[in-house]
């Protein structure tokens, strides 16, 4: 809150005239941003479109901070899509995340983290829509964010996983094994790029298991399940007591027991389980804010 108290009144003391008060907008729309994903109130992501939507619109075309500036528009937009659900909002994160990309020139540092936003907001278009080019576009820009994204950096576990996400996706509509194979390397490949005590591991974790027990359910390899099991423990031992996503990790977990045990008594084509997987949720998860500008 003194984020944004600091920065209406720094607003309230600036002329529309002035060259700083398009940066000076951005800034309190990211702050209301940041709030709403911490309260889930609603109304600090109305407020924060319609303050990023003024620091856009009173932003000179060629302004090197333009792109920047879309993309937070880009990334409330979406939020709003999550929160109440008018497709409107996500194809409109969609142009305005586009156009942003459109003005960012190779090499730029903060491109793989506005191609990973423009990619996960086809995603939420195909999960609400069903239109299969919006989820093939959401691999394509997803595999360019991991591409440009150097080694070592901070975000590239996210990047992996939410591409494998949709990986397994695809394989969900068009069964192409291929898929679920390459979404398990890409969330493998997630957890073991990710530092110890890192705050999303317990969902890459579930993932990558949930990703074993869909190849077991079409493979009957019982080794994948027997994968997803060691996996879903870790992820599960890991998961702070009272976790609002405790009763998923045990959800999941069991289905994948129940599995083996199908297997070994059973055939496995008699039960299928429901598992759910997730994407990083909130500014960590899909998208996040550029960093407030000076």
């Amino acid at each position: 809150m003194e984020a944004i108290f600091v920065n209406q009144q720094a607003v309230q003391l600036t002329p529309d005239s002035r060259v700083a008060m398009p940066a000076r907008l951005n800034n309190l729309g990211v702050a209301f941003l940041c709030l709403f994903e911490n309260t889930d109130d609603v109304s600090d992501l109305l407020e924060s479109i319609s303050i990023l939507q003024r620091a856009v619109r009173l932003t000179p075309d060629g302004h090197p901070d333009m792109a920047s500036r879309l993309n937070n528009l880009g990334v409330s937009f979406r939020h709003r899509f999550e929160r109440i659900g008018d497709v409107s909002d996500v194809s409109e994160a969609i142009s305005v995340l586009q156009r942003a990309i459109q003005l960012t020139p190779d090499g730029h540092p903060d491109m793989p983290m506005w191609l990973s936003n423009l990619g996960n907001s086809f995603q939420r278009r195909f999960e609400r829509t069903g239109l299969v080019r919006d989820l093939v576009e959401a691999i394509s820009i997803q595999r360019r964010a991991v591409q440009l994204t150097p080694g070592g950096h901070s975000d590239l576990p996210m990047w992996l996983n939410n591409l494998g996400v949709s990986l397994q996706s695809r394989f969900e509509h068009q069964g192409d094994v291929s898929d679920l194979s390459e979404a398990i390397s890409n969330k493998l490949r997630a957890v073991q790029l990710a530092p110890n005590g890192h705050p999303s591991m317990p969902v890459w974790l579930d993932n990558l298991g949930i990703s074993f027990q869909k190849r077991f359910q079409r493979t009957g390899n019982i080794s994948d399940v027997s994968e997803a099991i060691s996996i879903q423990q870790r992820a599960l031992q890991i998961t702070p007591h009272g976790h609002s996503d405790m009763p998923i990790c045990l959800n999941n977990i069991g289905n994948s027991f129940q599995s083996r045990l199908n297997v070994q008594v059973m055939s496995p084509t008699c039960w299928r389980p429901s598992q759910t997987s997730r994407r990083q949720s909130g500014s960590s998860p899909m998208t996040t804010p550029t960093c407030l500008q000076s």
